[in-house]
């Protein structure tokens, strides 16, 4: 091993030596020590060679990589790209590649993802898995976040499914553990099944300075507010755990004034709040832990509105801060809150913040009439007609939009069909992305939307397979195969290196015999050099360590990223026209709205035209998606084993004949003297060389022989795994058809619920023009009156003065 490091070494020194020198040629004796000491390191390297070569093809994939790669992605949120690595070790794991700790590591981490992603029922599978092997090591460790995460799970998707058995399971592992997850979990548990004594019991025995104290804490608050409100309009958010923001409360539509509750435990109620203020006196060391502090500020203010401390209340949501997920929520409340109070100006002021921090939030049209009615309140007549006529002005249209999309067909399953397409903006009836979100709020109850989502996500997933599936039987079956074995690529490349060093020494070797040489010589000798002058040009640039192998693939890789920025330069124009059409289909559509007059016949003829221009966009779009799947299978063709590595072995090749026969020929005597003398001197080098080389040869035959052995077979691997992913196609095919009714007749249900609150929100922005209109009657009128009355109070006492003085008149002599 000290041996081969040591040839390598002076390997990079004589490479370093020969970059050095340049096009420069050495004198023939550097040039033969040069040489020389390249063609004893290749000797004495080939045996190097030949066991790293070995060692590559039983090297096995060590699943420790792959794992903290995973939580490197999962702690970025990279939740696809996540769940894609961490299977990866599921799979290996089956495949007994890896050991049992690897597995139950990569078996929570992937559940984590899953739970990240949102997606929840793959999040139980994996979850249950991990719980179902506790107290096994790993799992035991992982037991307790587990199931804390199935309660999560169920209390998300308002089903207890998996709840029985986590309660099971819980009662045969040890009460608690020095993390306190386990206690954290018994006590969602007990929340879960609404047995709140349980629950404070088990929040009790989380050990101080545990992750889980803060929420174990905010859950005892949660608990509190239950016993302490009979019927509550507060929604107490469900606890909540460490990696993970709270399912309720975080972006869900507050009240618009909370309705005072039916029965109110004051000494409860002041019980909650402290419970609630302890929790905000913990340190806020990570994220999570603010956004549980942020909660527990909103549950003391809410709970101070419900007792009419309006003043407490605005105190606290003050508290949270503008970075926190919950700042949109508590400005919106504390809008209502000074609304009560009367200050219709903080009112305002805490609505306009929220219009700039969150204009997409939930409650952007309440906020507004909201604000506008306090301008009215306040008398600012024009500023709140404004925003009534901006409100209507904004969801007008999309009302009009949604009530076309819902007329355009009754049939429950071609409503499903465009529900379910990739992007509702791509149909011919337009959508607001407001009305998908207010859509998604309504099926929150009956998960709708869940189904809908989890057919797009494993559509999408189908898509993925088939296109990894293209490409690595694109790879498999180029003479790039080794790109799919990394360790054999690494050998081969090392082999290839080894090879090169040594066409690199007949090139000194070359060089210094073209400084003997006479510049004139006839006979055979002419063509020979002149063919071996031109192959030296292309040798040049031989790669030899790894960096070279490296710079070569960044440039195969430039070539086909510049294809694909001009592809997405194409796209950027095709929608660019898009945009173009769909503004001319509406202003022929909307012409007589807007007074435009065009006889049937012109309008028909812009119509059609609109038509064959959107059908022509058509076929590019379905162009440039083929020609980008083809730069993506081009993409994956690109590295060792290429075109160009194939040209420059077949240099090498005839280089290496070419040379031996034109050092034989100058030896013989066809050259002048110091050139006969200097080929004799090398014949017996470049005979090393030669055995040398093709003992690397053979090497290399071996490892591209065994990439193609194994190449074959991951083939045969990846035929059956599409076939697979075909099977699970039809089969999410016939779950389709089954979902397609009930789905599509719930999902329109939810969009006219967004219809009716579309109507409700434009008809209160009507009213408020019209309120508006009879407060500024109001006001003139009042104006008028109270100029009638000074006019009329004016012309008393002008009476009264002039019958003064006529009094007067008369009674002087």
């Amino acid at each position: 091993m000290r041996y081969g490091a040591a040839c390598g070494a002076a390997g990079i020194l004589g490479l370093l030596l020969t970059l050095l020198t340049g096009s420069a040629a050495a004198g023939p004796s550097e040039a033969r020590d040069q040489a020389g000491t390249i063609v004893s390191q290749a000797e004495a390297g080939v045996s190097e060679v030949a066991r790293r070569a070995k060692g590559a093809s039983v090297r096995r994939i060590q699943p420790a990589e792959r794992i903290a790669g995973g939580e490197i992605l999962l702690r970025n949120k990279d939740w696809e790209r996540a769940i894609q690595t961490l299977s990866q070790v599921l799979e290996l794991a089956d495949q007994h590649k890896a050991d049992e700790n690897s597995r139950g590591d990569a078996e929570f981490l992937v559940a984590e993802a899953y739970f990240g992603s949102g997606q929840l029922l793959s999040a139980r599978r994996h979850f249950l898995a991990v719980l179902g092997r506790a107290p096994t090591p790993p799992y035991d460790s992982y037991a307790g976040r587990a199931a804390s995460r199935l309660v999560d799970i169920a209390l998300r998707t308002g089903s207890d499914v998996g709840l029985d058995e986590v309660e099971a399971k819980l009662r045969v592992l040890p009460a608690t553990d020095s993390s306190g997850s386990m206690q954290y979990a018994r006590a969602k548990l007990g929340y879960s099944r609404n047995d709140y004594a349980r629950a404070r019991e088990a929040v009790a025995q989380v050990p101080v300075g545990s992750t889980y104290l803060h929420q174990a804490m905010y859950l005892q608050g949660v608990v509190l507010t239950k016993d302490a409100l009979t019927t509550a309009s507060v929604a107490p958010v469900a606890p909540v755990a460490p990696g993970a923001a709270p399912p309720v409360g975080s972006g869900q539509p507050a009240p618009k004034a909370p309705p005072p509750v039916a029965t109110i435990d004051a000494a409860k109620v002041a019980v909650a709040i402290e419970q609630f203020r302890a929790v905000t006196r913990l340190p806020p060391d990570t994220v999570e832990h603010r956004h549980v502090i942020d909660l527990a500020w909103l549950g003391i203010a809410r709970l101070q509105y419900e007792t009419d401390a309006l003043l407490d209340a605005a105190d606290a949501y003050n508290h949270v801060g503008r970075t926190s997920p919950e700042f949109s929520t508590a400005l919106y409340e504390v809008a209502w809150v000074y609304a009560r109070l009367g200050d219709y100006q903080r009112s305002q002021r805490a609505l306009e913040v929220l219009a700039i921090t969150d204009p997409q939030s939930l409650s952007l049209a309440d906020g507004p009439l909201l604000r506008a009615d306090l301008m009215l309140r306040s008398g600012q007549f024009d500023k709140a007609l404004s925003l009534y006529q901006s409100v209507k002005g904004r969801f007008e249209p999309i009302r009009a939009q949604l009530d076309a999309f819902l007329t355009s067909t009754n049939d429950p399953a071609v409503f499903y069909d465009r529900l379910v397409a990739d992007s509702l903006e791509q149909q011919g009836h337009e959508l607001s992305p407001v009305v998908l979100e207010w859509a998604r709020e309504e099926a929150e109850s009956d998960h709708a939307f869940s189904v809908i989502d989890d057919v797009t996500r494993s559509r999408d997933l189908v898509r993925r397979s088939r296109r990894l599936a293209s490409q690595l039987s694109s790879l498999l079956s180029s003479s790039t195969r080794v790109r799919a074995f990394p360790e054999l690529k690494a050998a081969l490349e090392q082999t290839l290196g080894a090879v090169n060093r040594v066409t690199q020494a007949r090139l000194i070797l070359a060089r210094a015999l073209d400084s003997l040489a006479r510049d004139e010589v006839s006979g055979e000798l002419q063509p020979l050099r002149q063919e071996r002058r031109a192959l030296m040009a292309k040798l040049d640039q031989l790669p030899i360590t790894a960096g070279d192998f490296a710079r070569r693939e960044a440039s195969g890789e430039s070539q086909w990223n510049a294809v694909s920025q001009q592809l997405q330069r194409l796209t950027l124009e095709v929608d660019k026209l898009q945009a173009i059409i769909n503004a001319l289909s509406r202003v022929v559509h909307d012409a007589d709205q807007h007074g435009i007059k065009a006889d049937p016949a012109t309008r028909e003829r812009f119509t059609a035209e609109i038509a064959a221009n959107e059908r022509d966009l058509s076929v590019y779009r379905e162009r440039i998606h083929g020609y980008r799947d083809a730069v993506d299978n081009g993409r994956v063709q690109i590295g060792f084993g290429d075109a160009r590595f194939q040209d420059d072995s077949a240099a090498r090749l005839r280089f290496r004949q070419v040379f031996a026969q034109e050092v034989r020929l100058v030896a013989s005597g066809q050259d002048s003297e110091d050139a006969s003398a200097y080929a004799k001197t090398i014949l017996s080098m470049l005979d090393r060389a030669e055995l040398a080389e093709t003992q690397l040869e053979k090497i290399m035959q071996q490892l591209e022989a065994e990439a193609a052995e194994k190449a074959r077979s991951l083939q045969d691997e990846v035929a059956r795994e599409a076939e697979a992913v075909e099977q699970q196609s039809l089969h999410l095919d016939e779950l389709d058809q089954q979902a397609r009714l009930l789905v599509g007749e719930v999902a329109m249900k939810n969009f006219a619920m967004v219809r009716d609150r579309l109507k409700s929100i434009v008809l209160r922005a009507d009213v408020g023009v019209v309120q508006q209109a009879w407060e500024v009657r109001e006001e003139q009128r009042t104006r008028v009156l109270n100029l009638q009355r000074e006019r009329a109070r004016e012309e008393q006492n002008l009476n009264d003065e002039l019958r003064e003085v006529l009094d007067d008149a008369e009674g002087s002599p």
